[in-house]
């Protein structure tokens, strides 16, 4: 966890510059936010970050198998594809989305006005992505606790865990599915 943390923090300080540097590019217009290519390339990281994980979860066309070394296997049946790799099909999804978080608030904090129905739009999706990101680390420790619970075999705790994780990925999917409705109302706004 710490070092999770701490990878977060340099990516943040990293690009915090970049967000101070356009400070100075947009001061003839205030509503306009800067960075949009990093917007764009967060919102599709935080997209196939869902999609993976979605799909190999319910092995729809991927499947996730661990391995040591990377890679990929087609087949002609179903599942379709098989992604091979060192970490879990979680630990893929919330690498993706946290870093099209980062990169979405590269271009969220350059705006210097968010009034308007855009801004507004915009403002709520950047809280919407801190909620929908701290509710990923919640579910996923909810999800090991479960899996912990299971394998020492205390089978009445681990079902008031799943209980509580079936309403976390509710509530969940919920903030997700605001983060898309915020998202076609500003990009609808902004053109």
């Amino acid at each position: 966890m710490r070092n999770k943390l701490a990878v977060v923090i340099v990516m943040f300080l990293l690009l915090a510059p970049l967000v101070l540097a356009d400070e100075y590019e947009n001061e003839e217009n205030e509503y306009e936010a800067g960075y949009t290519a990093f917007a764009v390339a967060g919102v599709g990281l935080i997209g196939l970050g869902v999609v993976y994980y979605a799909l190999t979860k319910r092995k729809l066309i991927i499947r996730h198998r661990k391995g040591e070394k990377w890679g990929f296997e087609i087949q002609p049946e179903h599942p379709y594809i098989t992604f091979i790799g060192p970490i879990s099909p979680m630990t893929v999804h919330h690498a993706l989305t946290i870093t099209g978080t980062l990169l979405v608030f590269v271009h969220f904090l350059s705006c210097g006005n968010y009034s308007g129905l855009g801004g507004m739009a915009g403002l709520g999706m950047g809280i919407t992505l801190v909620i929908i990101n701290a509710l990923g680390f919640i579910g996923r420790a909810i999800n090991r606790k479960i899996l912990a619970l299971a394998k020492e075999g205390k089978r009445d705790s681990a079902r008031r865990y799943i209980r509580m994780y079936q309403t976390w990925k509710k509530v969940h999917i919920a903030f997700a599915v605001l983060f898309a409705v915020l998202l076609a109302i500003h990009l609808n706004a902004v053109d």
